[in-house]
């Protein structure tokens, strides 16, 4: 399994789509609130957990970060959320669906920032 810290900052990769599995329950017993996540070589349920942390991931926020927003939101103590979110994380990087962000990926979310 790849290796994710929380000063990890990640991205989805520009070849994965997501939406509601609506059309597509059979993929999964833990659909209700979940998502499909679909890259050319395939498709992938997540439940609506982890949907809350893929809504997250924008390339900005680090993993720590995201750990702590969702423990605002949840109630739940960071520490109980933090392993299973860099779990999470680290199973999508190994699927090619996240990437960890490079310096040149910063600097193209800055100026989009900027002209934005």
């Amino acid at each position: 399994m790849s290796t994710i810290n929380t000063n990890d900052v990640l991205i989805r990769r520009l070849d994965v789509t997501a939406r509601v599995p609506d059309q597509v329950v059979e993929l999964s017993e833990r659909h209700d609130g979940g998502l499909l996540i679909e890259r050319l070589i395939g498709r992938y349920v997540i439940d609506a957990d982890a949907r809350k942390v893929w809504r997250l991931i924008d390339g900005r926020r680090s993993v720590a970060r995201i750990v702590e927003e969702l423990a605002a939101e949840s109630g739940l103590p960071a520490a109980e959320i933090e392993q299973p979110v860099l779990t999470l994380c680290g199973r999508l990087v190994e699927l090619g669906i996240l990437q960890t962000v490079t310096p040149a990926d910063t600097a193209v979310l800055e100026s989009i920032a900027a002209a934005g």
